[in-house]
């Protein structure tokens, strides 16, 4: 007995353990503790703690510390243990395999993610462009990329070109207070600047300014025209109950230059919840703005981007949430305007290459639609913070792509192929019955913007042909079609940046037309006989060809019932004729079904040789067309 009792000890003990470790490792993750979490979670896993937490904690922690690879073998095995799990879950693990370069799978899941969260932004973006980025090939020569020779080891982000200095922030090591950041075990970031060199050789960087120095992160700085007034994140100090400063919330900081020096920062009073981040300021072109990232409360996702107004005062108007063409219900951050007014963001909620991917939006152009910057500027990692001199041509980005010096680098970017906003092209199609197949001439079709505006009228020639010229690329239309005695059908359709021609045939939405109970669809459409072999019941090749034209109306009238009646000529006994019309009729249902009609709305009936529509009756010579005229399939509306 006291050896039972001794084993139950020993397992009570056990699972105390056991649960004292798994709170410390949940305690270490909301803390963003990341590293020191995973080390725990994974010792979990080890010892046979393999539950649905712990393999979303490991999956989590590495995918918010963009180690994406190794996320996405902790998603699988939670996947695999949960095939229920949430739409977000199955997002991240999708976005992950693609990181991972392994781009099939990620389609899979991917899709898995659609059919679950269909009414999503994300998953919308994920039908638009089928899972691809909204960018072209054009793209990839447009810019000319370099590692620059400032990066360290450790994390080398955001830089912004004043002339020809870089001021940019940098997680190295630096004598004044080198404090470890616990979500990445590297020092806080502060800003350093150096100068770019015509030899490309850039000097040792020094810190930017001791004025706006922190022993926490700073970091994203953005400089007024004149150069005088900067805006950059800073970590807020906080006072803890032992009245020790300890690293707060990202806020957005601003600094003053005068007197040949900046002046000691303070917090612009943006947000006026003191529980949401507020990061990544940018100038608007004109400076009556100021945009940044933030999740605070009327966010679409995990971060946003906004836009206060800079009063004349000193204050800030109200943000404003750039709405869903922007935010999704992922990650939007790092926004920059350029002087001629194009809005630089990144993303990894708008469909890309995987991680955080670089987008522009013409703000300009209240249709234009977010266009990848392409497989030169975003890699399977995290590609972010872009600055861009629309008049230099020269600019900057951040990446952890392979092959860089060290965790995050910045890489010089120059333009050498102009990047044109203004793309017009013609937008082309056919009109057809979708039923008949007849071409619909005098048609009107109409081209509406995303609002309902009509921006131009045509009407359809002899052919069914129309067409629209100099029409603005990177916008999503809508093509009205009206004919009467039809009912009037309207398309939606995305025309990306550099699609160089449209063409929209318009036979895919049925033109309707009215049919009654108990008509022949055979006297509403025009097909050819469907006819079989002598003695069989097999769907001949040219029969599918006149079926597929039965499935059409019957998907375009989902309400319709049928039935399905064959018939034979009268030259063998009549008891034959009426089981083989039978087998012929069932075979044609079963087609239909096959073809994703459903059962309960078709009904199989075999006549035999009862009506003939000639006279070729037993004992009448006639020849084979007449013959022929009596072997055949109808469809009667019953319903």
């Amino acid at each position: 007995m006291k050896k039972y009792i001794f084993i139950l000890l020993l397992v009570a003990i056990s699972a105390f353990s056991q649960e004292k470790i798994l709170l410390n490792a949940d305690k270490k993750f909301k803390q963003e503790r990341y590293p020191d979490a995973i080390k725990v979670f994974e010792q979990l896993v080890k010892h046979g703690d393999t539950t649905v937490a712990v393999f979303q904690h490991l999956a989590d922690a590495n995918y918010f510390n963009a180690n994406y690879e190794k996320a996405s073998i902790w998603y699988q095995k939670l996947y695999q243990l949960d095939p229920n799990c949430s739409s977000e879950y199955l997002y991240r693990y999708g976005q992950s395999l693609k990181s991972a370069e392994n781009l099939k799978e990620a389609k899979v899941i991917l899709e898995l993610y659609v059919k679950k969260a269909n009414s999503e932004n994300r998953s919308k973006l994920f039908m638009k462009y089928n899972g691809v980025a909204n960018t072209d090939d054009k793209l990839t020569n447009a810019f000319k990329i370099v590692n620059l020779g400032v990066n360290s080891t450790k994390s080398d982000y955001g830089g912004n070109l004043k002339g020809d200095t870089l001021i940019f922030a940098s997680a190295r090591s630096q004598n004044v207070a080198d404090t470890k950041y616990r979500r990445t075990e590297q020092s806080f970031t502060n800003l350093y600047y150096t100068t770019l060199k015509a030899s490309g050789k850039l000097p040792e960087p020094k810190l930017f300014s001791v004025n706006t120095y922190s022993k926490f992160h700073e970091a994203t700085p953005t400089f007024s025209k004149d150069g005088k007034t900067m805006y950059f994140t800073q970590n807020e100090l906080k006072i803890n109950d032992k009245g020790e400063a300890v690293n707060g919330l990202y806020k957005i900081y601003k600094s003053v230059f005068k007197n040949g020096k900046w002046d000691a920062s303070v917090k612009a009073a943006i947000s006026v919840n003191d529980t949401s981040r507020v990061a990544h300021p940018a100038f608007s072109a004109d400076e009556k703005y100021l945009y940044f990232a933030s999740d605070m409360f009327g966010t679409l996702g995990e971060s946003d981007i906004f836009k206060a107004k800079i009063n004349e005062d000193g204050s800030y108007g109200k943000p404003e949430n750039l709405g869903s063409k922007i935010n999704t219900e992922g990650r939007e951050s790092y926004p920059f305007i350029t002087s001629d007014n194009k809005l630089l963001f990144a993303s990894d909620g708008h469909p890309g290459y995987g991680g955080f991917d670089i987008f522009v939006l013409d703000l300009d152009n209240l249709n234009a639609l977010p266009i990848n910057l392409g497989s030169t500027i975003n890699s399977p990692m995290d590609d972010f913070a872009m600055f861009w001199n629309r008049e230099t041509r020269l600019g900057t980005f951040t990446s952890n792509r392979k092959g860089g010096v060290g965790d995050d680098d910045i890489y010089l970017i120059e333009e050498v192929v102009p990047f044109n906003f203004e793309v017009e092209i013609p937008i082309k199609g056919t009109l057809q019955d979708l039923i008949s197949k007849d071409f619909l001439k005098d048609a009107q079709v109409v081209l509406l913007d995303i609002n309902d505006n009509v921006i131009a009228k045509t009407k359809t020639d002899d052919k069914g042909k129309y067409s629209f010229d100099k029409i603005k690329t990177n916008q999503t239309y809508k093509i009205r079609i009206e004919k009467e005695g039809y009912e009037t059908q309207q398309k939606t359709v995305t025309v990306s940046q550099y699609e160089t021609e449209i063409n929209i045939p318009v036979v895919v939405s049925a033109l309707k037309v009215k049919i009654d109970k108990g008509v022949d669809i055979a006297n509403v459409i025009k097909f050819n006989q469907i006819y079989f072999d002598l003695d069989k019941s097999d769907i001949r090749k040219d029969a599918k060809v006149e079926l597929e034209k039965i499935v059409e109306v019957l998907k375009t009238y989902p309400k319709i019932i049928i039935e399905i009646g064959s018939h034979t000529d009268a030259r063998q006994h009549r008891k034959y004729n009426k089981i083989l019309s039978q087998k012929r009729a069932e075979a044609t249902l079963n087609y239909l079904v096959k073809r994703g009609i459903s059962k309960s709305r078709l009904t199989a009936k075999g006549y035999g040789e009862l009506q003939l529509v000639n006279k070729c009756s037993d004992g009448i010579i006639c020849s084979e067309i007449e013959h022929q005229q009596n072997r055949r399939i109808t469809f009667i509306i019953l319903e």
